[in-house]
């Protein structure tokens, strides 16, 4: 029972957080377009988006944090955080 209820619970919590790896698999999944401007969080974000194509998790990470710490723009602030959440929930599944 509970081999099946933790993978069920998993991509239960994945499709709720709207995790991307999992739409762009299906391909249909769209980037959330940001604003750039002088905001040199939209360069961490590239970069974090980088590392997490490349597998790198960490890495996109710390990129994603360094994107929030430097954000200006509240709806590029939520974008951020939603692609920090699924890469955590990545990092945490792979432990």
């Amino acid at each position: 029972m509970r081999s099946v209820l933790v993978p069920t619970l998993f991509l239960v919590l994945a499709i709720s957080l709207g995790m991307p790896c999992f739409a762009e698999a299906a391909g249909n999944y769209e980037r959330p377009t940001v604003r750039s401007g002088t905001d040199i969080s939209v360069q961490y974000l590239n970069l974090a988006r980088m590392y997490r194509e490349q597998g790198r998790y960490e890495l996109a990470r710390q990129a994603y944090a360094q994107a929030i710490s430097t954000c200006r723009n509240y709806g590029n602030l939520e974008i951020i955080k939603r692609e920090m959440a699924g890469v955590l929930l990545l990092i945490r599944t792979m432990r």
